[in-house]
């Protein structure tokens, strides 16, 4: 007969002649022994310590010590070791409680024949269970690392754009002609609600959604300073729920969000007058979200048609809008108001 497989059996038992009939029932299974025998606290916590075992067999017991306290101790060690209790006479609900604080098998001494499979059977299921813990390791590992990769990209995203809208403004300075000069803005202000998005994902918990509240404040701050508002004439009313967007209804509604507030910074107060504009963004059901941006400056000319519009950054919401395979509502009376319907998911 060749070589058994090597066990090591950490033994918590108190007769010595019971450790003996264990260990010869265990080498009818082919097993090759290594093992230490202990049946105090402080033995078991040194042997646990000073090497490693592939399963515990422990009477139920002694006199200095039990199987539940030694269950114990494995449990705070952290390891996940194979408990079998051997024990001579064990009540059913005793039994059943020592199963529920983690044993995974008991065997009353009287029947030695199940020790053999239900040593296998344990040491087959250890390794199950750390093959699902290495694998589950690994997935962590590798979430972990896509996670810093994708804070990464967000952030060079966000470090390029603005690397375009300094270009921009660079650009700028050498343009005389005062339209020419607004395009350039416009492109600028477009480009800072993009960056500004990338900005918000990888300061983001999760990296898959943003805040979209609190970008719409920061996105609105900057165009009233990019436009050179002065606040104390254009009062400005936010009721904006705190709704969470994906990247892909995050940016095409913040680009909804820039044109309009731009429009109604460039056009409603012609004369600088006092006026204020308003922004409400809540969900109306679950993924279905409204945005309202309204302002009650000089409204458009009684021929206007929205549909029909020429402006580039009209016809930008409209096909952003169609992008959200949202709705859009136009109404020009008293100043201006749109008024966006659109599913997202809310992740």
């Amino acid at each position: 007969m060749g070589m058994g497989t090597p066990l090591r059996v950490l033994l918590v038992e108190d007769s010595e002649d019971d450790a003996l009939l264990l260990l010869r029932e265990l080498q009818r299974g082919d097993y090759e022994i290594t093992f230490e025998r202990v049946d105090t606290p402080t033995a078991m916590k040194a042997a646990i310590a000073g090497q490693t075992w592939d399963i515990v067999i422990c009477d139920y017991s002694m006199p200095t010590f039990s199987a539940p306290a030694a269950l114990k101790q494995v449990k705070e060690s952290g390891l996940d070791l194979p408990f079998i209790i051997v024990s001579g006479t064990i009540g059913e609900d005793t039994a059943v409680a020592a199963m529920k604080a983690g044993a995974h098998d008991y065997i009353i001494k009287g029947n030695l024949a199940r020790l053999i499979p239900a040593v296998a059977r344990e040491l087959r299921e250890s390794q199950v269970r750390q093959q699902r813990k290495q694998a589950e390791e690994q997935i962590k590992a590798s979430l972990q690392e896509k996670e810093v990769l994708l804070k990464e990209i967000h952030h060079r995203v966000k470090n390029n754009l603005q690397i375009i809208s300094s270009l921009l403004n660079l650009q700028a300075e050498y343009l005389k002609d005062n339209q020419a000069l607004e395009v350039f803005k416009d492109s600028q202000n477009r480009i800072e609600s993009m960056a500004l998005i990338h900005e918000k994902l990888y300061q983001s918990q999760d990296l898959a959604k943003i805040n979209f509240a609190d970008y719409i404040q920061d996105l609105v701050n900057n165009l009233f300073y990019s436009y050179n508002v002065n606040s104390s004439a254009i009062t400005l009313k936010m009721n904006v729920e705190e709704v969470f967007l994906a990247i892909d209804a995050a940016i095409p509604c913040g680009l909804i969000i820039n044109e309009l507030i731009s429009n109604s910074l460039k056009y409603a107060f012609p004369q600088r007058e006092p006026g204020e504009i308003c922004i409400d963004f809540y969900s109306i059901e679950a993924n279905l979200f409204t945005l309202i941006i309204s302002d009650n400056g000089v409204g458009f000319a009684k021929d206007f048609d929205f549909q029909a519009t020429e402006s580039l950054g009209l016809r930008l919401v409209k096909g952003l809008t169609h992008q959200l395979q949202g709705n859009i509502n136009f109404v020009s009376y008293n100043g201006v108001k749109y008024n966006i319907i659109f599913p997202a998911k809310n992740i």
